[in-house]
């Protein structure tokens, strides 16, 4: 195995996680054993500002997570993980390779959205709609569902289990949010 697999599959391990999920569907509890996936291809610190984007489930992502390539999510599957956690995401990019990909290998996937349409997106992000971002994550949303989160017959892909739409809202987002809970239904 090549060191830059061991180093990228460490580095995701380290970040890996599990725990109990109740399924209606089969009527008990089902372990998740899951792995962040983030593998970063830097050799430095600095590399990161000149990154394109952080979505690694694309096309472009293909060496890295692919059977043409070094297989990131075959390993992942051999270590015993079952569920993969995504954190970039640019819906303009096809995701259905990557789907296929760990449906065939039994992996399910937890993809999120980017942090783009929050804070980054000018002009118009969440910023300026102070913080309803309805308007900013329906369009992307669409976009991922064209991209490979629905099937042709217009049923969800089947190894997406979860979708994130804001991770750790509770650092990101400001208290005075409406973070539409039933205390913030109006």
């Amino acid at each position: 195995m090549p060191i830059t697999m061991s180093v990228a599959v460490a580095a995701s391990l380290a970040l890996g996680f599990s725990f109990l999920q109740h399924s209606e569907a089969v009527g008990r509890e089902h372990l998740i054993r899951g792995i962040s996936y983030g593998p970063v291809p830097l050799t430095s610190v600095e590399g990161a500002s000149e990154l394109p984007e952080d979505d690694w489930f694309c096309n472009e992502a293909l060496p890295m997570w692919g059977r043409p390539g070094r297989g990131d999510l075959r390993v992942m599957k051999q270590l015993g993980a079952n569920l993969v956690r995504l954190y970039g995401n640019d819906p303009q990019n096809n995701h259905t390779n990557f789907l296929d990909e760990a449906e065939s290998l039994g992996l399910a996937v937890a993809p999120g959205m980017s942090d783009w349409p929050y804070y980054q997106e000018t002009p118009g992000s969440c910023k300026d709609t102070d913080f309803n971002c309805f308007s900013q994550i329906k369009p992307l949303y669409l976009q991922n569902l064209q991209k490979g989160f629905l099937k042709p017959d217009g049923s969800y892909h089947p190894a997406l289990k979860y979708f994130n739409i804001l991770n750790e809202p509770d650092l990101k987002m400001p208290s005075t949010a409406a973070i539409g809970g039933p205390d913030g239904l109006a």
